[in-house]
C-alpha cells in the first residue's frame, strides 16, 4: 500500500498564485508549494511496492490531487544528474510523466540541474544533503525529509524566478537570472535580477 506524507501552512487560501517544485523519484518523490504569501505545502509520494504503468498513474494522480485547484505559476523541478547511479531508465520514466502531466494541466515548468539548485539555495554546488536540509529547514521548510527539503528549494527557486530575490547571495542570483531566462511564463512578468 503506498504512503503518503502531507503538511500544509495553516491559513493556505486557493486563491493566488503558486510556485511548485519536484524532487522527482521512482521511490519518494517529494513536492512543494509556496503561495505568493508565503504558505507552504509538503507532500511526499511514496508508490511502495507498486511497478511500471501503476506506479505512473499513481505518482500522476498524486501530484493531480496535491495540486487540486490551486493556480501553479510555474513549476520548477529538479533534473537528473548525468552520471549518477540511479536507475535512469525509471527516473527518465518517472520525470516524463510528470512533465507530461504538468503540461497537460497548463503549468509551464523548467528544470534544474541538481549541482545548480544546491548553488541557488547554499551558495555551494556541492553541497551535501545534510546543508540542502539544513538550509531548507532555516527558511521554513516544515519538514526534514531529503526530498521535501530539495523540494522545497526548488519551489523557493521557482518563487524567486517570479517575484525575487529572496536570496540574496552572488550565486543565487546567478542560478536564477539563467533559470529566468529558460522560464517560458505567459502573461507574467519576470522581476528585474538585479539587487
Amino acid at each position: 500500500m503506498p504512503v503518503l506524507i502531507t503538511k500544509s501552512s495553516v491559513g493556505e487560501s486557493s486563491m493566488g498564485s503558486y510556485f511548485l517544485g519536484v524532487d522527482p523519484s521512482a521511490t519518494s518523490t517529494g513536492l512543494t508549494i509556496i503561495s505568493s504569501e508565503g504558505c507552504v505545502s509538503t507532500h511526499l509520494i511514496k508508490p511502495k511496492r507498486l511497478r511500471d504503468c501503476q506506479r505512473l498513474q499513481y505518482i500522476s494522480a498524486e501530484l493531480k490531487k496535491f495540486i487540486g485547484s490551486k493556480n501553479i505559476t510555474l513549476c520548477v523541478y529538479e533534473s537528473p544528474s548525468y552520471g549518477s547511479v540511479h536507475k535512469e531508465f525509471i527516473l527518465g520514466e518517472v520525470l516524463g510523466v510528470i512533465k507530461l502531466t504538468l503540461t497537460e494541466l497548463g503549468i509551464p515548468l523548467v528544470g534544474v540541474a541538481p549541482t545548480q539548485l544546491k548553488k541557488y539555495f547554499t551558495s555551494r554546488g556541492t553541497a551535501s544533503k545534510e546543508d540542502m536540509m539544513t538550509q531548507a529547514m532555516e527558511l521554513g521548510c516544515p519538514i526534514r525529509q531529503e526530498d521535501i527539503c530539495d523540494s522545497y528549494a526548488a519551489a523557493h527557486l521557482c518563487r524567486d524566478i517570479l517575484e525575487g530575490p529572496l536570496l540574496k547571495t552572488r550565486a543565487s542570483r546567478e542560478v536564477r537570472m539563467v533559470l529566468a531566462k529558460n522560464a517560458h511564463v505567459p502573461e507574467v512578468s519576470i522581476k528585474s535580477t538585479s539587487a
